[in-house]
């Protein structure tokens, strides 16, 4: 819609179908559609076909399976290949390089941490033995996170003091627990090395610590001129010139803790309980035009 009312013409492309993408001198297209007049592409979700087939009766089919994640593998190789061709010659949202960065927690906030940004104590393991023997009295306790970012809800946990009793959450996956910081979550957004707008999500339930959980209230902030150089530099670590930066606003201490960085993060709700334009500032810097 704010790209129409531009005056351009939006394009949907869905990953699912086949990529059908053709180039040439001067021609560029794909799924069908004519890409050469394109000025920016922004990557919502590359949901491809799905790597997992069943019998009628809903077992896994082996053969069938390894077929189509081969599919699926080719799908991502053209969608990628067709991406890294158009960021030669117009805006893309975000690149392909910061799309992995969901699937990589661990590495994105000891990334952030050498980089010299405030983050949240950290430890991600196997070892039953390490997990056992992390401090238990840090002043707000700790988390635990999905190693995957936006599939699992944060919730506390108790850590266990002993590697046995460790062992029952290790056994079967690699566990990631986080220092908990008391306070509001807050969301930044930033767009072309500023910061467009940010909120505090703060959850109704004095209890809950994952904002994304139950009914909460959504308080526009002025983002402090640390903060806000520390939501820049994340989104720049990954080549992100569109990203939503999630904090931890410490009470008492008013201190900005780093989590992560989205690169495709929902925005629509948040313009609506905020009135933070986002979408237009997003399809200006799509169209090449200057936001006001």
């Amino acid at each position: 819609m704010r790209i129409e009312e531009r005056g351009a013409q939006p394009v949907i492309l869905d990953a699912r179908n086949d990529p059908a993408i053709r180039l040439g001198r001067g021609r560029i297209s794909a799924c069908g559609e004519d890409l050469a007049g394109l000025r920016g592409a922004y990557v919502v979700e590359m949901r491809l076909p799905a790597p997992c087939v069943r019998t009628p009766e809903g077992a896994v089919d082996p053969e069938g399976s390894r077929l189509a994640l081969d599919r699926s593998r080719r799908h991502l190789a053209a969608w990628n290949a067709l991406l890294e061709h158009l960021a030669r010659r117009v805006r893309i949202v975000n690149p392909p390089a910061s799309h992995d960065v969901h699937f990589l927690k661990p590495f994105e906030v000891a990334a952030y941490e050498r980089a010299g940004l405030p983050v949240p104590v950290t430890v991600s393991t196997t070892d039953p033995q390490s997990l056992a023997g992390l401090p238990e009295h840090l002043a707000g306790g700790w988390i635990r996170k999905g190693m995957v970012g936006g599939y699992t809800h944060t919730e506390s946990i108790e850590l266990p003091r002993t590697a046995d009793a460790a062992q029952v959450l290790t056994r079967q996956t690699p566990v990631l627990v986080q220092e908990r910081i008391e306070g509001d979550n807050v969301r930044a957004f930033v767009l072309e090395d500023k910061v467009i707008g940010a909120a505090a999500v703060i959850p109704m339930g004095p209890s809950e610590i994952d904002s994304r959980r139950g009914d909460s209230r959504v308080q526009r902030i002025d983002l402090p001129d640390d903060a806000a150089r520390t939501a820049i530099a994340a989104a720049r670590r990954w080549g992100m010139p569109f990203s939503a930066v999630d904090f931890m606003l410490e009470s008492g201490t008013g201190r900005f803790v780093l989590l992560e960085s989205n690169s495709a993060p929902f925005f629509v709700n948040f313009e609506a309980r905020t009135g933070l334009d986002i979408s237009g500032k997003l399809a200006d810097y799509l169209i090449g035009r200057r936001s006001a």
